[in-house]
């Protein structure tokens, strides 16, 4: 037994965490990862780690696998505490890892963000149901094996136009499918059936925003608002063509109004203590209309375009959240009220990669015409491998840009959109 107090991670990422994550000086901290991603990660980082216990998912990577096997995640656990003491800490930064990390808390009573808060922040169908008395939500219902011809015909024929098939727990539009008419739906579902665990959601035209921030003590200390542009996670996700890009809304009073809506949906799903991804739409008569949240900060390049543009680090605040440890935010704020041009805006993109199979880049193209505006990008080598490790959203290259406003930031990344490519060719292993 040491004199450290033991924390237990549930899962590492070191696409958005590094070495100097780990506070081994203080902390005796812990690691529960599949097999795949313990393979992944260096040596040298693994040995930061007090004990690591590789976990066998039985579904492979799945979103719901980590959940499936909380069991030997407890078995782990107390044969960990046996040389570092019970924990004192959960820490699960990931869609993946957020409800396991709430079941580990509740077993081994540790405080934190609970397994009714982790579901409602989860499930789809829930969180709707949560809060459909608090703020707008689109019309859904749940559906399954078990669902008729009969009963999807009536669930469609109140939906007008476009109809929206989706998983209640999965992430990033992952099996996300959009049906021109419900007809549509119809005879998919005849020739394909529906799993169970999905929903039909009605389809809500405007742009989709994303609301990114902290939580501590029910107070939202910064709240990032932005609108995705030249494409959405849908699109880049299922087209592969597009790019996936994001730009903040400039426009004080629409912020003002977000970071109401923002408010009330935390208070009423429960979450005093977290980062959050909030999605919701703005629709063209200018209503706001909820789309789905996590308890996590956002994915893609919503964290470095954070911590570049504003200096907030969404995942250190997560952790700390997770930890009990106190924010390094001293006063709230929204992205308005910081970075170098305020009110401003700012920016990023992820261009796409169309090959999805593994290849080597030959050349790049449109460096030299990337606007001025850009303050950080990531682009890949000649002879770089591509596509030879999983990904949910593999990119040609990534720019975050900051400028005087939201129009001159969108004209930026349709400026990179335009002139920046990659040529690859195949590579066999």
């Amino acid at each position: 037994m040491t004199d450290h107090r033991h924390v237990v991670h549930v899962a590492f990422d070191d696409h958005f965490l590094d070495v100097d994550t780990l506070d081994v000086d203080n902390y005796d901290i812990t690691l529960l990862v599949d097999s795949y991603a313990a393979g992944r990660i260096s040596k040298s980082l693994l040995d930061r780690f007090a004990r690591v216990g590789v976990l066998n998912l039985p579904d492979g990577l799945g979103v719901e696998g980590y959940d499936q096997v909380v069991d030997q995640m407890i078995d782990l656990v107390k044969d960990f505490s046996e040389d570092f003491g019970p924990p004192v800490a959960v820490v699960g930064l990931f869609e993946y890892t957020t409800l396991p990390a709430a079941r580990l808390r509740e077993h081994f009573a540790v405080p934190g963000v609970d397994v009714g808060t982790a579901l409602r922040f989860r499930d789809k169908i829930l969180m709707k149901q949560t809060l459909r008395e608090v703020v707008p939500v689109p019309r859904f219902w749940p559906v399954g094996a078990a669902t008729t011809a009969a009963e999807l015909t009536a669930i469609v024929s109140g939906l007008p136009g476009k109809v929206v098939l989706k998983p209640t727990r999965q992430a990033a539009s992952i099996g996300v499918r959009l049906f021109d008419r419900g007809a549509d739906l119809l005879q998919y579902a005849d020739a394909e059936g529906i799993q169970d665990g999905y929903e039909v959601e009605e389809f809500i035209e405007g742009t989709v925003c994303h609301v990114d921030g902290i939580v501590r003590d029910g107070r939202v200390l910064f709240l990032s608002a932005a609108e995705y542009f030249l494409g959405s996670c849908f699109t880049f996700q299922n087209s592969g063509v597009g790019p996936l890009a994001s730009v903040t809304i400039d426009d004080s009073a629409l912020v003002r109004r977000i970071a109401d809506f923002t408010d009330r949906v935390l208070a009423a799903l429960g979450l005093r203590d977290g980062s959050f991804h909030l999605e919701l739409f703005l629709t063209p008569s200018g209503d706001l209309v909820f789309l789905e949240i996590a308890n996590r900060f956002g994915g893609e390049y919503i964290s470095r375009h954070l911590k570049t543009a504003y200096g907030v680090d969404l995942v250190q605040e997560s952790i700390a959240s997770c930890m009990d440890l106190p924010s390094a935010i001293e006063t709230p704020a929204t992205h308005l009220e910081l970075g170098t041009d305020r009110p401003g805006a700012s920016g990023w993109i992820y261009c796409a990669l169309s090959e999805k199979d593994r290849c080597r880049v030959r050349r790049v193209h449109g460096l030299d015409r990337i606007p001025s505006s850009v303050v950080f990008s990531e682009t890949p080598d000649i002879d770089q491998l591509l596509n030879h490790e999983l990904g949910l959203a593999v990119a040609s290259g990534r720019f975050i840009l900051t400028g005087a406003s939201t129009a001159s930031v969108k004209r930026d990344l349709r400026v990179i959109s335009d002139v920046y490519s990659i040529d690859v060719e195949p590579d066999t292993p």
